[in-house]
């Protein structure tokens, strides 16, 4: 699983994915920034990208993880049931499809949040995994 894995860093993400994951120029000199994927899981659900940024200084507090989903529809019904105590923190404004409503809950790790675009409303579309300061 992996929250498990929390603080989550590029090597242990892509052990986790089995992607390489690549660093890429959008990193500055405050953050570092990863991308991988697509990758298939095995119930035939594609996490089509991987984008992890880690603050250079303190990262084992300031990361931030978003996987973008894709596939079978992933029901926003079994994501809540399996994940008790979300709430709506986010939603659409208007502007495109592509919005999501956010359900998200603070952990002891940091912050788990579920988002459902508006072009899918009932299908998971990502999924944030964030250090404790993010």
């Amino acid at each position: 699983m992996l929250v498990a894995q929390a603080p989550i860093d590029a090597p242990r993400l892509a052990a986790v994915l089995q992607s390489p994951m690549e660093q890429r120029d959008i990193a500055n000199e405050w953050t570092d920034a990863f991308f991988g994927g697509p990758v298939r899981l095995a119930d035939g659900v594609i996490v089509q990208e991987a984008f992890l940024r880690m603050r250079k200084r303190d990262p084992e507090a300031h990361w931030g993880l978003v996987l973008r989903i894709a596939g079978p529809c992933v029901l926003r019904t079994d994501v809540l049931r399996r994940h008790e105590g979300m709430e709506i923190t986010g939603h659409p404004r208007g502007g495109s499809l592509d919005e999501e409503t956010s359900w998200s809950r603070r952990e002891p790790w940091g912050k788990l949040a579920f988002g459902f675009a508006e072009r899918e409303w009932n299908c998971l579309s990502s999924v944030l995994i964030a250090g404790p300061a993010w």
